[in-house]
């Protein structure tokens, strides 16, 4: 009996000791499991930040080594943090005056703890070049987190209070994460111009702005479980704009609001006005292949219910071209047509100026009597005449009639020309849909938070952490 309690208390104890090492290793597994999972699933983007270019220059902070695409075979490797030079060729490309094959491209790494440099900006990831006819391609690889890190800075103060820029972080990054298909075909996800968002690397860093990315990480907006196209502007005027009415297609969560936040900041822009000449607006459209000999007026042709110019029509030489204001104010450029909601005014262009014309059958005189009476009746009175009138009288017809009339006296008509000149007078900056930056400024000076600022610009969304 001693044996077999013996026995069964040392299987009791091996038991134990398999089932705790067991349940450590599968403890160990999930969390090793659980790491890998979240950071698998941090997004990398794919950042076009120089396009189509003849040549590049690249350089390491502690150097950095090159690899073909996709075979991994390392081409060059630069120890140092000397510039080098990548030329586009037609079967490849030409670093630093050596020439090699490839198909696909090359992939630029930094060596050590080193950023990369192209050009004059500093970038996080890696870089990754691609031919496309001859010229380079020049991609940033990056975790949109990081990506976030640059872009905040370029399109928001980071002075600014720390809700507004939470609901910027998310924002941008929600923007990113839903048009990430939108370049796919050019090998990139989005670009580093206002096309996509602004990005401009580690030198548009900033603590605030970091800080907004980091305690904001993977939170998105979404509706009916998708991430929003979260598309945003500086200063809505009052009224933010439905979708349809900019772009023509109808998106649920971008509705027309009343924005009256700005007043409480503001903004620099809220109110403007830009004057530009007939050949300014002509040089411009010709431009975009719009042809117009002149222009006689532009009118505002719709307007939406929020009172934006929805659509424009300018009318010159029996010809009619009518634009989206959209269209209309990226071809003027938006940083002078800034906004839809406008007002134009026309001053200048050719007028005529009446002039009063001596006509030679006129008779001369001082005294209108002498045209109503004859010689002998002028003569009959007892005055003394002047010279004209005198003169008059020796040009009146022979006999004693009375004159005719006096011709009216004929009009002159001369044409001036002033440069024809017009002038919108506007409310507020950007396209006007979706949350206006200004108006998020204003809400957390209120007290606001992120969620309640993101809430009230895009109608019915969740937000949710993806990661």
């Amino acid at each position: 009996m001693k044996k077999y309690l013996k026995g069964n208390s040392v299987r009791d104890s091996q038991e134990k000791k398999y089932y705790f090492w067991l349940g450590l290793f599968c403890l160990i597994m999930v969390i090793f499991s659980i790491n890998l999972e979240v950071k698998a699933s941090v997004p990398i983007l794919r950042v076009g930040i120089f396009l189509d270019c003849k040549e590049i220059t690249l350089k390491g902070d502690q150097g950095l080594e090159i690899y073909e695409i996709p075979t991994k075979k390392s081409l060059f490797v630069q120890k140092d943090n000397k510039s080098l030079k990548i030329i586009a060729e037609p079967k490849g490309v030409k670093i630093n005056n050596q020439s090699f094959k490839i198909n696909q491209g090359i992939k630029v790494i930094p060596t050590g703890n080193g950023f990369l440099h192209v050009e004059d900006k500093k970038y996080r990831g890696h870089i990754e070049i691609n031919i496309h006819q001859s010229l380079l391609r020049v991609i940033n690889v990056i975790e949109i987190e990081e990506y976030l890190y640059g872009v905040l800075k370029k399109e928001i103060s980071p002075e600014w209070p720390a809700e507004a820029l939470k609901a910027q972080a998310i924002a941008a990054r929600t923007f990113a994460l839903s048009n990430m298909n939108k370049y796919i075909e050019q090998g990139y996800h989005i670009c580093a111009t206002t096309n996509s968002q602004e990005y401009g690397g580690v030198f548009h860093e900033h603590p605030a702005t970091n800080k907004a990315v980091n305690d904001t990480r993977g939170i998105v907006a979404i509706y009916e479980g998708e991430p929003i196209n979260a598309v945003y502007h500086s200063d809505s005027g009052g009224y933010t704009e439905n979708s349809e009415d900019v772009w023509g297609s109808y998106v649920p969560y971008l509705r027309s609001i009343s924005s009256e936040y700005e007043e409480i900041v503001t903004p620099p822009n809220h109110q403007w006005n830009c004057s530009l000449t007939e050949q300014e607006i002509l040089s411009k459209l010709n431009q975009q292949g719009l042809k117009l000999n002149a222009i006689e007026e532009i009118m505002v042709s719709d307007k939406t219910d929020a009172g934006r110019v929805k659509s424009v029509a300018i009318i010159g030489g029996n010809k009619q071209i009518t634009l989206k204001t959209n269209d209309f104010r990226l071809i003027l450029g938006p940083k002078l047509i800034r906004s839809s909601l406008f007002t134009v005014e026309k001053k200048g262009g050719s007028i005529l100026v009446k002039n009063p014309k001596k006509s030679e059958s006129t008779i001369a005189t001082q005294d209108s009597n002498l045209e109503e009476k004859t010689i002998s009746e002028i003569l009959k009175e007892d005055r003394d005449f002047t010279i004209p009138e005198l003169l008059a009288l020796l040009n009146r017809p022979k006999g004693d009639l009375k004159p005719p009339a006096t011709a009216k006296a004929e009009v002159e008509q001369t044409q001036v020309s002033e440069d024809l000149t017009f002038t919108f007078h506007g409310r507020g900056n950007g396209h006007g849909v979706g949350l206006s930056q200004w108006g998020a400024y204003g809400m957390a000076t209120l007290g606001y938070n992120y969620e309640a600022i993101l809430k009230y610009y895009y109608q019915g969304i969740q937000l949710t952490k993806l990661y």
